[in-house]
């Protein structure tokens, strides 16, 4: 008997790791945007440039300049725009208005989702994003929130492609409590 379970056991945990290594090699079905974002944070957590901030909380604003910058929390929620997870591959609408954009939206049967709304524009020579722009929602009973997400890059010097400004601004709302608006606004020189 004991020697029964320990075969099933075996054959499902070898059955287990083929599946999932037939998943991550499926191709993407939408724009890498993860990708992107965490090539992004690599380099610019190497180059160190100087980021000029804005942040504001309701009608607090704070302004600072900054070269030691902690990109993966920066740059967070744009990964947390990733739609590209298996479990997804059939959650939104494509549309492509032009070969240098790719339109994401949510379909009405995906409610759960958090990620509403997106939206890459590519540049016409190196075909790198030039504009990524999200939008997030969470609601449940103990709180709501809606970010827009916008993260535009170009060529910087030397040609390299690098994030040039970054804007997350949205609200936080819990029950019985005001709406907090906020807003981080990033231009990296």
């Amino acid at each position: 008997m004991r020697f029964v379970y320990s075969g099933c056991l075996l054959f499902s945990l070898f059955a287990s790791s083929c599946t999932d290594s037939v998943q991550q090699n499926q191709p993407n079905v939408y724009y890498d945007v993860s990708g992107f974002v965490k090539h992004q944070i690599s380099d610019l957590s190497a180059q160190k440039p100087l980021v000029h901030k804005t942040v504001a909380i309701n009608a607090r604003q704070d302004q600072e300049n900054k070269t030691d910058v902690n990109w993966t929390r920066e740059l967070e929620l744009f990964t947390q725009a990733d739609i590209n997870k298996p479990a997804l591959r059939n959650s939104y609408q494509i549309a492509r208005p032009d070969s240098l954009t790719y339109q994401y939206t949510l379909k009405r049967s995906e409610e759960r989702l958090t990620v509403r709304s997106l939206n890459v524009r590519l540049d016409a020579v190196t075909h790198q994003p030039r504009l990524i722009e999200a939008v997030l929602q969470t609601s449940n009973p103990l709180y709501s929130s809606e970010r827009h997400l916008l993260l535009e890059s170009g060529p910087a010097t030397g040609q390299q492609w690098r994030v040039q400004h970054y804007k997350v601004a949205g609200y936080q709302k819990l029950p019985y409590f005001d709406k907090n608006e906020f807003l981080v606004d990033g231009k990296v020189q």
